[in-house]
């Protein structure tokens, strides 16, 4: 009975010692998992932070000049004395100007993308007249997908400030959208001349204002290019479809 006491209380002594350092180390760890932990979750919060603020400044960068634009247009038939078509640009131009006042989502639907931009293009139609000849070829597939908003704006005022403005003649804009698997492919095809591309290249915010807010929201699984095919200009963008419901998941992120 003495011995067995006896190895019980050597037991102890050795044991509990060796359980305490192995329970602080324990500890010493978890702690240690859990300040990384913190700080890593710190890290994203002050990425998402910084992402949405260069994401607004991108949004913000873009309406300036989709502005001074659509004022030009307008511009352009007080010099040619048409007073009743300015009254109908205005007209048009408020509403766009409420999308930009109200819009404030990172995403947005197509089918309001689509809406105040034929705000502008109802200006360009009242400017050119029979001239200008505007198609849309829409894929009901691709219909219920979101965007960035001023997207398609900024392709179709591109088209006409760096395109359509400067040919002579027939005035032809196309615009495509449609669903190819789980992506989604916007195409704008205009007629204007070839200069379209270097200016887009050498001057032009737009198309890398697009690429980059499209990167912020979808990653890296996006793109934007521009071209000359047939003598027409094509500015195409794709991007993972994204339907209703599922843009609030892509924007909290």
């Amino acid at each position: 009975m003495s011995s067995l006491l006896f190895t019980s209380i050597v037991f102890l002594c050795l044991g509990l010692p060796i359980a305490s350092l192995v329970i602080l180390l324990l500890l010493g760890f978890f702690e240690r998992e859990f300040d990384y932990l913190q700080l890593e979750n710190k890290q994203i919060r002050m990425e998402k932070e910084l992402q949405s603020m260069e994401y607004l400044q991108l949004s913000q960068q873009i309406q300036p000049h989709f502005l001074f634009n659509s004022l030009n247009a307008m511009l352009s038939l007080g010099r040619l004395g048409r007073t009743k078509d300015i009254v109908e640009s205005m007209e048009q131009f408020s509403q766009f100007l409420r999308y930009k006042y109200i819009e404030k989502d990172a995403l947005v639907s197509f089918e309001k993308e689509l809406e105040y931009t034929n705000h502008y293009l109802s200006v360009q139609k009242i400017r050119f007249g029979d001239k200008l000849s505007v198609e849309f070829d829409l894929d009901d597939r691709a219909l219920p997908t979101y965007l960035p908003p001023y997207m398609l704006q900024t392709f179709v005022e591109n088209a006409f400030k760096h395109g359509l403005e400067k040919k002579a003649g027939e005035k032809t804009l196309l615009i495509r959208l449609k669903r190819e698997g789980s992506w989604v492919v916007l195409t704008v095809i205009d007629n204007g001349p070839e200069t379209m591309v270097k200016t887009h290249e050498q001057k032009g915010i737009g198309l890398d204002n697009i690429r980059k807010r499209l990167r912020l929201l979808f990653d890296l699984h996006t793109d934007v290019n521009i071209r000359r095919y047939q003598d027409r200009t094509v500015v195409t963008a794709q991007w993972p479809y994204t339907p209703g419901g599922e843009h609030e998941h892509i924007t909290g992120r």
